[in-house]
């Protein structure tokens, strides 16, 4: 009898080895197959992203294409072929003259504090401290303005995780505003809808929001929607046009600041191209600048950078 029970029991210690030894491999066989599929769904990922960044790239193209076409060389206007959106097979871009926005580091090198304080106070959020922003944005661009802010900006950035410092430099991107002390709380695409940092041009009156025409020029009055008529039902070809279209007058000091601040033409300008592939959706912004003459030659890229990177399967 006791030769019999240790049998049994040693057939007791047997089994459990070998359900412990089978629940181990088993875990390592989902282990594996987790691991094997997570792998799978990376390379289709990195596979999906490389041909969307690659049509991209075709539309590019593209866009050189059109805007080297452009049959008017001294302005540019919503009349021109380039203008407007693009879409075909879960592809499209976007092109924007640059100087349809306000260039944030043109603005910090006009002379006149007033009148860049006039201008910002009609961009910006009622109710913002102005003074205090725009201190701050000269201060993030080398340009010191208030000794006692420059300290508390400092302690702002210092405060933060992880930590930085202004840059001391031109604003690279328009969204680097929002790492300057008090400028956080806007919204993103409010920033890049009114904001740039690309280009030296003056403001190009085809393109310009009514409310940058106001906020340059507030003296414009209610002559400003006849502005807004003119150049989107037929576009200024020349700025003196302004003249008879809106009743001003030649020597008014009005319209000598609206030669110092308007153009009608673009030489710079802002590509968004979204592309879509294998459940990969990605956004990329090109800058191009277009030479004078830009009839024998492709525009340049100066600048790009994905503003988004999605994913649609959502594994």
């Amino acid at each position: 009898m006791p030769l019999n029970k240790s049998n049994e029991n040693s057939k007791g210690v047997v089994l459990v080895l070998v359900l412990v030894i089978f629940m181990a491999l088993s875990g390592l066989t989902l282990m594996t197959i987790e691991v094997s599929s997570r792998g799978a769904v990376e390379a289709s990922r990195m596979r999906g992203e490389y041909e969307a960044h690659f049509v991209a790239e075709e539309i590019l193209y593209l866009v050189y294409q059109r805007l080297r076409d452009d049959k008017t060389p001294f302005s540019d206007s919503s009349k021109e072929s380039w203008v407007g959106a693009w879409e075909s097979d879960g592809a499209s871009y976007v092109i924007t003259p640059c100087n349809s926005k306000i260039n944030l580091n043109e603005l910090s090198k006009v002379s006149d504090p007033k009148k860049i304080l006039t201008i910002m106070k009609r961009i910006l959020p009622s109710g913002v401290d102005v003074n205090r922003l725009l201190g701050s944005l000269g201060n993030w661009v080398g340009k010191s303005v208030n000794s006692v802010l420059i300290k508390m900006d400092r302690f702002y950035y210092a405060s933060q995780s992880p930590s930085y410092a202004p840059s001391n430099d031109e604003l690279k991107t328009p969204e680097e505003v929002m790492l300057v002390s008090g400028w956080r709380e806007f919204d993103p695409t409010w920033i890049g809808d009114t904001f740039t940092v690309w280009g030296d041009e003056k403001l190009n009156i085809n393109f310009v929001s009514r409310e940058t025409l106001l906020a340059y020029f507030p003296k414009l009055g209610q002559n400003v929607d006849k502005i807004i008529h003119w150049r989107d039902t037929r576009g200024f070809t020349d700025l003196s046009q302004v003249l008879s279209v809106a009743g001003i007058q030649a020597d008014s000091n009005l319209y000598r600041d609206m030669l110092n601040y308007l153009t009608v033409r673009s030489s710079y300008f802002e590509v968004l191209v979204t592309s879509e592939v294998v459940g990969c959706k990605v956004v990329k912004r090109y800058i191009l600048s277009r030479s004078e003459n830009f009839q024998d030659q492709l525009p340049k890229l100066i600048f790009q950078n994905d503003v988004s990177v999605t994913f649609t399967d959502n594994r």
